[in-house]
């Protein structure tokens, strides 16, 4: 059984994203390692679907004390479980209050995917577009309606500086696992 959470952050310079819920779902679909599936979360509010490929960014660590989330720009849909290498565009800032009052910072980071046939160096343009930036805001205020979480959106990062996070992030990761050995 795969234990997703522990695949490499990055292959060559690629990241990689494990896709939770796919482009056009309706429900949140989360990775259960314990059990190795991915389960049913929680229903979106009415009207609402991904609409992107989501998932996270394995071998990394957030604030929150799960895995660094990544939205995977493309038009395709894929399926619970898929891992796709992709190029960084950046990400956005974003201070999530929880039910029980904790105050952290939850980014969301933002790819598109590599294709195989592409050269080493980038092609994608690294940075996200303004309307598809508030696209996405709109999405991130409205998936959270119901759970008790508030969120307020920071302003986006470059892909560099992105990059800078998501590097914190797996190295708070192999922290992590140094001490539970």
């Amino acid at each position: 059984m795969t234990n997703f959470l522990k695949l490499p952050t990055k292959s060559r310079n690629l990241f990689r994203v494990v896709i939770e819920t796919p482009r056009g779902a309706a429900a949140k679909l989360a990775y259960e390692p314990k059990m190795g599936v991915f389960q049913y979360s929680r229903p979106l509010p009415v009207g609402n679907t991904y609409p992107y490929d989501w998932g996270f960014v394995p071998s990394t660590l957030g604030d929150d004390g799960d895995p660094l989330d990544g939205m995977v720009i493309h038009q395709a849909a894929t399926a619970p479980g898929v891992v796709i290498q992709c190029d960084l565009l950046g990400a956005l800032r974003v201070q999530q209050k929880d039910p029980h009052g904790t105050v952290l910072r939850n980014d969301r980071y933002i790819f598109c995917p590599r294709r195989e046939d592409a050269l080493d160096e980038p092609t994608a343009a690294d940075h996200v577009p303004q309307d598809l930036r508030k696209e996405i805001e709109q999405f991130f205020l409205s998936s959270v309606l119901g759970t008790g979480k508030i969120v307020k959106l920071k302003g986006w990062q470059d892909a560099g500086e992105a990059a800078k996070s998501l590097i914190k992030g797996a190295k708070a990761f192999q922290r992590k696992q140094k001490v539970l050995k």
